[in-house]
């Protein structure tokens, strides 16, 4: 590494920390990607200028090499969690102008949605990668642990060449997806699906409704953890049953135990196959598919994605799904899954899949045949009890007010069989809501009259 982006250059435990993070940041990304645009190198050279600091100050090796893995550390939840990282760093922001900086910088992650947190910190590693190889020659990690290719890094580049000819209302977001997907060199981690099994099994003690097809996950989860990431695969299921019983609900807590994203299609959409696949950019409005997008954007190659209503599949000759899906279920084909837009092939076979179905009429056998059923029933009182409390809890936790809700309301709500998941959870927040704004202590939820047949939700 050449000394003069060595991190010595910033003076510890001074008032002048912060302008030599500011001067390396502005040396080390000074001739690397005249390409991004304005908001996106300002974001990358402010969040350099924060891991420098922090990276200065710390315990481990002072490197360029350690402030790039800072990224890319496997002990990081998500990149949400890189970002709300600095406003509570201890040691890198005690200076008086570091900590002005600091407030600074919290207030402009403030505006960050968790959505767009990834692909942000994405574009940073590339930038940064790109940078400090300009610079000092940093060797960075080839194959992260637990990981699998995802993207091929040369039909990356192929395909970045075929998209700088296209318009530039399509150009932007197409891009975008292709520089994600060349975080970590086109790998993806493969999730600890021991870790995930355990996290499973607090949520079969909550919801009673779902124990079957969790423990069916369980199953997949426990051999998985036991073969190498290329082997990693889950069983696609289908879950069956009425609306508003939790069928989502099970994708939720699986996503959230394995750390990964979660994305919801529709397979009755109107967009057909290309919601998975993009289509072709020559078309009007043409985009980059979801399937791609996910993986581009996150660092898992086992998000999980929900396909809703497979029995409402559309029988659109022109556009189908159903050939699209059975691609995606078969890891055969899934491993050479090609995106329209992109005319580019990437992994998808680690995937992991939930359908749901409000019934069997209408699902294709085809389909059937790659998954496996289980029928969802039901929640019981005690359940739904359970999920009004965990609905209170959250809405205290993000509104950060403390409202008791009427014991007796929720009780009796918990009873109304009548009543599905989606609509009790939407009668609760309005209670809280009212609450909230009369500034009252207590809420009381406002009782729908009963309707004598079960409602079908929203």
């Amino acid at each position: 590494m050449k000394k003069d982006v060595d991190l010595s250059c910033i003076r510890i435990g001074t008032e002048d920390d912060l302008a030599d993070a500011v001067a390396l940041a502005s040396r080390l990304l000074n001739k690397t990607s005249p390409d991004l645009d304005f908001v996106t190198r300002q974001f990358s050279s402010d969040l350099l200028v924060a891991v420098l600091l922090t990276t200065a100050y710390g315990t481990r090796d002072k490197t360029l090499a350690e402030v790039l893995f800072f990224l890319v550390d496997p002990t990081w939840a998500s990149a949400m969690q890189i970002l709300c990282f600095f406003p509570h760093e201890p040691q890198a922001f005690q200076q008086k102008n570091a900590a002005r900086w600091r407030k600074g910088l919290s207030s402009k992650i403030t505006g960050i949605t968790d959505d767009a947190a990834q692909g942000m910190v994405n574009r940073c590693y590339l930038h940064w990668k790109n940078a400090f190889a300009v610079a000092g020659g940093v060797e960075v990690m080839a194959k992260p642990p637990c990981s699998i290719a995802v993207f091929n890094q040369q039909a990356v580049a192929k395909a970045l060449q075929m998209v700088s000819s296209i318009p530039s209302d399509k150009k932007a977001g197409a891009e975008r997806t292709l520089q994600n997907a060349q975080a970590d060199d086109g790998y993806r981690a493969v999730a600890d699906a021991c870790q995930a099994s355990a996290k499973l099994e607090e949520a079969k003690a909550r919801f009673e409704n779902l124990v079957e097809p969790i423990t069916r996950l369980q199953i997949d989860l426990v051999l998985a953890a036991a073969m190498d990431p290329e082997d990693f695969h889950i069983t696609p299921i289908l879950l069956l049953g009425e609306p508003g019983i939790g069928k989502t609900y099970l994708a939720t807590q699986l996503a959230e135990a394995l750390g990964v994203a979660t994305e919801k299609i529709s397979a009755g959409g109107a967009q057909g196959g290309f919601q998975f696949t993009g289509s072709h950019s020559s078309w009007s409005g043409a985009r980059p598919g979801s399937i791609v997008t996910l993986l581009a954007e996150g660092r898992s190659a086992s998000p999980v994605v929900v396909i809703d209503e497979v029995d409402k599949i559309g029988a659109s000759v022109q556009y189908p799904v159903l050939p699209v899906l059975l691609d995606l279920l078969e890891p055969n084909t899934a491993k050479a899954f090609k995106d329209q837009f992109l005319d580019m092939e990437f992994d998808a076979s680690r995937i992991i899949f939930i359908l749901t179905a409000n019934s069997l009429d209408g699902v294709p056998a085809a389909l059937l045949s790659r998954v496996e059923v289980f029928e969802v029933p039901r929640p019981e009182p005690a359940q739904r009890l359970r999920i009004i409390e965990q609905v209170i809890d959250q809405l205290c936790l993000k509104t950060k007010t403390r409202i008791v809700m009427d014991k007796g309301s929720c009780d009796l709500l918990a009873e109304r069989m009548d009543i599905d998941l989606r609509r009790l959870s939407r009668l609760v927040k309005e209670a809280f809501a009212k609450a909230m704004q009369l500034g009252a202590p207590l809420a009381h939820i406002a009782m729908p009259q009963f309707s004598g047949k079960r409602s079908i939700g929203f």
